[in-house]
């Protein structure tokens, strides 16, 4: 009997190491949100409608990470983003894990991932935007949103984030935290046969934390398949000041097209007061300015105020107000100057 007890136990307790040297977690988040703006046509005509993913874009994953022993785990991610309106899936281009699809190592040494991810560029605007990667879809920042450059621009391979991008494909990324630093560095891939500069990118990335002052910046080289050189930076610097964070940074990316050039470049600044341990209020500025051939040029300006109030640690509501004016070369297709949007939502995290 106590030998059969001591078989139970051990083999108990080898099942539950078993379980804490892997794990594999399912997350997500669903947002959705009633939304109006002015302008959505060249009638000048308003519109309401329900909106995915305004506060938080939404998304379903699967995170695993193995303990393989001497301070060495594998890792891996897989997300795919889906729109809460519809049901339907954000895979654009028949991409299932468009989000993410990695796989890597960390240890002492640092982390290596490999796979479909966010860039360097992405990460260190998320750093520094006031709104921490909320309101993609109003925020010029990462995707570039509300922001149309001229269709030659886009052609060419300039993007609205003024980042290069917000993900890449073939990527290969290194990142090592020392304190409160930490030091990044990607190389994705552009596997064109003969000509390994072809389609692939470089950047190289940095964060400073110590509760107090924040730092971060970034550069990246890419080719388009074509052979044009592009070329972007983003630097910024915050402070925290008791319920106060203040935030303040730039961005520029230009796109080698031959005979040529293009610009584009983001200057933003904002701070973000916790009212309450639930209630965060946030006010942000961004001005992007665009430059192109035969003195081309471009402006738009976004004020945007934010609310979130937490429910719990999962769910939050928030409530926001924008005001975007364009000019020149920026124009929507609309034609107008000005629009002004609202918001109200719930986002879930699970």
């Amino acid at each position: 009997m106590n030998k059969t007890c001591l078989t139970l136990a051990l083999a108990t307790l080898a099942a539950t190491n078993a379980c804490a040297e892997s794990s594999v977690t399912v997350y997500g988040s669903i947002d959705a949100s009633m939304r109006y703006q002015t302008n959505v046509d060249a009638a000048g005509n308003g519109m309401w409608n329900v909106a995915s993913g305004n506060y938080y874009s939404n998304r379903l994953g699967f995170r695993g990470v193995e303990d393989l022993g001497g301070g060495l785990k594998a890792r891996f991610t897989l997300e795919t983003g889906f729109a809460s309106d519809t049901g339907a899936l954000d895979n654009t281009n028949n991409v299932l894990f468009n989000r993410t699809a990695s796989v890597g190592l960390s240890g002492a040494w640092g982390s290596i991932d490999v796979g479909r991810m966010y860039t360097l560029g992405f990460r260190t605007e998320k750093f520094l935007d006031p709104f921490d990667h909320h309101y993609t879809p109003i925020v010029p920042l990462s995707s570039g949103a509300g922001t149309t450059l001229p269709a030659a621009a886009r052609t060419a391979g300039l993007s609205a984030s003024a980042s290069s991008g917000t993900r890449f494909n073939n990527n290969i990324e290194y990142s090592k935290s020392m304190g409160p630093l930490t030091v990044r560095a990607e190389l994705a891939a552009g596997e064109v046969a003969g000509d390994s500069s072809r389609g692939a990118a470089q950047a190289v990335a940095f964060s400073y934390d110590n509760k107090a002052l924040l730092l971060a910046g970034a550069y990246t080289h890419k080719e388009t398949p074509t052979g044009f050189a592009n070329r972007a930076w983003v630097a910024g610097a915050g402070y925290n000041i008791g319920n106060t964070t203040v935030k303040v940074a730039h961005s520029r990316e230009e796109q080698d097209a031959g005979a040529v050039d293009y610009r584009n470049q983001i200057t933003w600044a904002g701070a973000t007061y916790q009212a309450t341990p639930a209630l965060d209020l946030t006010l942000a500025f961004y001005h992007t300015r665009y430059n192109g051939p035969a003195a081309a040029e471009g402006k738009r300006d976004l004020l945007l105020f934010g609310a979130s109030y937490a429910l719990s640690k999962r769910t939050n509501l928030y409530a926001e107000l924008d005001l975007n004016r364009y000019d020149g070369a920026l124009l929507p297709a609309t034609g107008k100057e000005r629009q002004r949007g609202a918001s109200v939502g719930i986002n879930h995290l699970f």
